[in-house]
Order: structure tokens, then sequence, then C-alpha cells
């Protein structure tokens, strides 16, 4: 059943509710037509439930034509038939009242005003709108009434009045002391702008709940992004360490096995030892990928947005390493200085990390691209922070102008070691230059930030 009713549009829903209170309130009345209960005039009951059900029906999808049609329209019927003016009019349809009443004749005929008060203000229709029409029409109808009849009834002939029935009509104005209930009018007054401001604030959290939906969508919709945003950075983060692991092993490995295979005929020995070292570094490069594999499996993915060189899930690297970075170098042929912070400095943060996959990076360029035999590396750290100077004296010629924004990534590998050290420089909040160094071939210089 529940199903069934949430399949129901809006206007669908208050058309059964208007027919289920319109059989329940016409068949209160029947019922009680024999009893006690009886009203002393049913025919203002029936008005009441034509215009409860009129307003169910419709005041949802025409709130204002409603709420002028119920202000207007109902006390002028009330009064109308309540009053016999229908009657005397020659309109029988509602018979004649057995007596003739010009005020509110029960508390529950206020229902069709608290009904229109409320769906109005809750479709959307101004407060002030709301109990303007619906105040004035309940003021019409139990203090504007009674005052015409006691006017009209001072001023004619009572002899057209016929019958007893109206005899308890106000006759005079000083009789409406005593006619009108001061009380009960001020409580129905009260008790529409009640009906009125819970409609109000019905629309108020209706709009709220719809805007928190929003809201929630929106945000679920920008985790969504920020999710495949973090995905695309740890993608290349993982991307970058490799290549920062294993280009630079790899490269010296292939420099120093091309260098033996030029002397091979020559001096075997050369050979033999190239190939010793070659065994050595193709051990410590497979050392260095399974564990950079192993942190990648093991680490939890990083807060989105953080692009750093992942700090505190990358293998963390100490100054040794650094230094063997150099004697890598020595083995293929060129001369490295190296100018390194205190040994015992412990590498722990990302900036650390930082600064020596630059270093790594750098002289892997060196090894790879410059035709450098000698090259300089300097560590500077103070509390301004941290300033690496890497030269070499290729044979290259000076860099292009804006080398760093015309690199380029390609299949062939060629511009990630420029943009992957511009990127973990910038991730930090450092800055990156490639100039022409002192010692004839490039100079790449990083500066990053103090260590938090």
């Amino acid at each position: 059943m529940n199903g069934l009713w949430r399949r129901l549009s809006q206007g669908q829903r208050d058309l059964l509710l208007a027919a289920v209170i319109g059989v329940v309130w016409f068949g209160a009345l029947n019922l009680i037509s024999g009893t006690g209960l009886r009203p002393r005039n049913p025919a203002v009951s029936v008005v009441t439930g034509v215009f409860l059900i009129a307003t169910v029906a419709f005041a949802r999808r025409t709130p204002r034509t409603m709420l002028l049609v119920v202000s207007i329209l109902y006390p002028f019927l009330y009064a109308a038939v309540g009053t016999g003016l229908a009657a005397q009019l020659g309109l029988t349809i509602f018979g004649q009242p057995e007596i003739s009443d010009a005020a509110l004749q029960s508390e529950i005929h206020l229902v069709p005003l608290l009904v229109v008060g409320y769906l109005a203000a809750a479709a959307g229709v101004r407060r002030f709108t709301c109990l303007f029409f619906t105040m004035g029409s309940l003021a019409g109808l139990m203090i504007g009434l009674p005052t015409v009849v006691a006017i009209v009834l001072g001023h004619v002939n009572r002899d057209i009045l016929r019958g007893d029935r109206y005899q308890s009509l106000p006759r005079s104005l000083p009789s409406l002391y005593s006619y009108i209930d001061v009380s009960l009018f001020v409580f129905a007054e009260a008790l529409i702008c009640g009906m009125v401001l819970l409609g109000a604030d019905a629309r108020r959290r209706r709009k709220s709940v719809a805007l928190l939906e929003q809201r929630n969508a929106e945000l679920i919709r920008l985790r969504a992004v920020e999710a495949e945003r973090a995905a695309v950075a740890e993608r290349t983060r993982i991307a970058r360490d490799l290549h920062d692991v294993i280009s630079h092993h790899v490269s010296a490995v292939v420099i120093r096995a091309q260098a033996a295979d030029r002397v091979a005929d020559q001096r075997p020995e050369v050979l033999r030892e190239a190939i010793r070292w070659i065994i050595a570094s193709g051990k410590e490069a497979l050392t260095a990928m399974r564990e950079t594999v192993r942190v990648l499996n093991t680490a939890s993915p990083q807060v989105a947005g953080d692009t750093g060189s992942g700090g505190g899930t990358a293998p963390v690297p100490d100054l040794a390493d650094v230094a063997r970075m150099g004697e890598r170098l020595q083995a293929v042929g060129i001369d490295v200085t190296m100018e390194l912070p205190p040994r015992q400095r412990q590498l722990t943060s990302a900036t650390d990390l930082t600064a020596v996959r630059i270093i790594q990076e750098a002289l892997t360029n060196v090894m790879v691209h410059a035709k450098a035999t000698a090259a300089r590396v300097t560590w500077q750290s103070g509390p301004q922070g941290e300033l690496l100077t890497i030269d070499d004296n290729g044979n290259g010629g000076p860099p292009p102008v804006n080398v760093l924004e015309t690199a380029r990534r390609n299949e062939s590998g060629r511009g990630n070691g420029l943009i992957g050290m511009r990127e973990r420089a910038t991730a930090v909040g450092g800055t990156l230059a490639v100039a022409a160094g002192p010692l004839g071939g490039w100079r790449v210089q990083a500066w990053l930030p103090p260590q938090n």
C-alpha cells in the first residue's frame, strides 16, 4: 500500500485524500442526522465539507486561486446559508434553516480556512498574504456578518423575516456585545495565524531538506572527483618513483656495459671487472625496485591533492645513498664531487626525500645525456631552506630558453627527468631552474622550503 502511494503524483495523492475526507465528512453527517448530535443547521456543515474537499484537492496546485476562492466565497456562502439569506432569495437548494444564526455555529467550521492557510503558505504564498486573507475572512464571518445583520434589522420591518427561526439574530448594534463571542474570535484568529506560520515553516524545512540533498549530491560528486584526482596523483607518484629509482641504476649499468664492450677484445680484464660491477649494481637496482614495489603495495593512498614526493610512503634513502650515486658516475668515467650535509643528519622529511630524488635524476641526466666528464653536487641547508646545485661540463651547449616550459613527456621517455624534478620541487613548495653552468654544461638548481 505504501509503495502504491509513493508511485502516485502529488496531484493524484491530493485528489485521493480529498475523496477520503469527503466520504468521512458526509458519512459522519449522515450517521448523526437522526441523533442528538445533529447540528442545528446541517446545511452549513455541507458548505464546510464542500470547501474542505475542494481545498485539499486543489490548494497545492493552485494555492493563490484557492486562497482567494475560499477566503471570499466560503464566508459568503456560509453566511447566506446560516442566516437564511439564501432561502430568502429563493435558493432552496440548502433548504430553510431550522434556526438562523449570524455567528460561527461550530469551531469545526474553521477547518477550510485553517487548511487553505496552511497549504497556501506551504506552497510558497507569502505569509502576510495568507494571514491577510484568512484572518480577514474569519473576521468578516464572525464580526462583520453579525454587524451587517444588526444594522439591516435595525432599519427594516422585521415582519419580512418569516418565522420564529430568525428571532435569534442580532437586532441592533448594542446587541452585538452579547452576541459576538470575542474569546472564540481571538482564539480562532490565533489558530489561523499558527496554521499559516506552520505552513511557512514546513516550506522552509522542505527547502532546507532539498538544499541539503543538493549539497550532499554535490559533495558526493566532489568526492568522486577528489578520489579520481587522488588516484591520478598516486599513479604519477608511482611512475615518478619507479623512474627515479630504476632509471639511475639501469643507465649506469648500460653505460658501463657499453664501455666494457668497446675494450673487451684488447682488455678482457676490464670486461670481467665491468661484469662484476654490473652484477653488483643490478642486485642493488633489484633491491631498490623491490623495496619501492613493497612500499607501494603496502602504503595507503595519499590524501587527495598531495602530489608530493611520497614522504612517509616511499622508501627513505640516506646520505650514504646519495654518495653512492656519485660513485656510480665515477664507475662510468664521470668525476663527481659532492658537498653534502653532515652524515649524521637523518633524511626523514618529504623535503629531504625530494632533494635526494632531484639529485638522483640530475645525475642520471648528466650520465645519459650530457656527455660530461665531470660534475659537481652542492647541497646547502639553512634556515631559508635547502639549496641544491648540480653542475656538469657537458659539451651539449647551454640549455634552450624556457627548457622547463617546453619539456614534454613522450613515448620514448625523454622529458620525464626535467618534468619530474620540477613536479617534485613544486609539490613541496619549492622551485627548480635550469641554466648554463660555470663548468661549461648545464646547471640544475632547486630551492626547497624549510622543513616543518
